[in-house]
């Protein structure tokens, strides 16, 4: 009767181990499944959001500001939705997935910013080349609303241009980033070539404002 006993625990013991390594594999295997699909997910937006920054590359629109904000409110929602989850056995890989969810909302983020401040550029440009151009009686009423919108002009391209810095560097983040995290999930996120292409942009954009500005601070200049 001893040994039989001993055996039935030993069975009964063995039963429940296996049962439990089978709950833990399945519970991982559905970790695995919930946090490739925020990621991927991620990925797909951020691509939606480059390819928008090329459609755009020429001028910007309140509406393109809009669809930014929106995919970064979705990827923000993916940031919380993973913190919810239990962390169990894989913690190198939720620790992987926030790094490249916490990356991609800020790209969004900074992209939408980049945008918002560039259309206030082009808007106080705008405004003060148009009264430049009417400088035929300069009056001291005239001199002082020059000053006003060089000095408007002055804030907002200060704004876009340290949100297109931090935009740069967060797209030089990226690759290690998503190299963190496909050495964990294993699968395909949005390449680094495409996040490059997207850099190059932005620097272009960037330049182009820039010479854009100081050729009006030229023909603000006052005398």
């Amino acid at each position: 009767m001893t040994r039989t006993t001993a055996l039935a625990v030993a069975v009964l013991l063995f039963a429940s181990a296996l049962g439990y390594w089978g709950v833990s594999v399945y519970r991982k295997g559905q970790q695995h499944k919930a946090v490739g699909a925020l990621v991927g997910d991620a990925s797909r937006r951020l691509e939606s959001a480059l390819a928008l920054e090329t459609e755009a590359s020429a001028a910007s629109s309140q509406q393109t500001v809009g669809k930014l904000d929106e995919q970064a409110q979705e990827v923000d929602r993916h940031v919380m939705e993973l913190h919810d989850m239990s962390t169990g056995p894989n913690r190198a890989l939720f620790a992987a997935a926030d790094d490249y969810l916490l990356t991609v909302r800020q790209i969004l983020r900074q992209q939408a910013a980049s945008h918002r401040y560039r259309l206030q550029v082009a808007t106080s440009d705008t405004a003060l080349r148009e009264h430049m151009r009417a400088a035929s009686h300069r009056s001291g009423t005239w001199i002082n609303e020059a000053v006003r919108m060089k000095d408007r002009l002055e804030r907002n391209y200060f704004d876009y241009r340290v949100s297109a810095e931090a935009l740069d560097r967060l797209l030089a983040a990226y690759p290690a980033s998503r190299k963190k995290l496909v050495a964990q999930l294993g699968m395909p996120l949005l390449a680094d070539e495409a996040v490059e292409d997207a850099r190059r942009r932005a620097a272009a954009t960037l330049k182009r404002v820039s010479a854009s500005v100081e050729q009006a601070r030229q023909l603000a200049a006052v005398r």
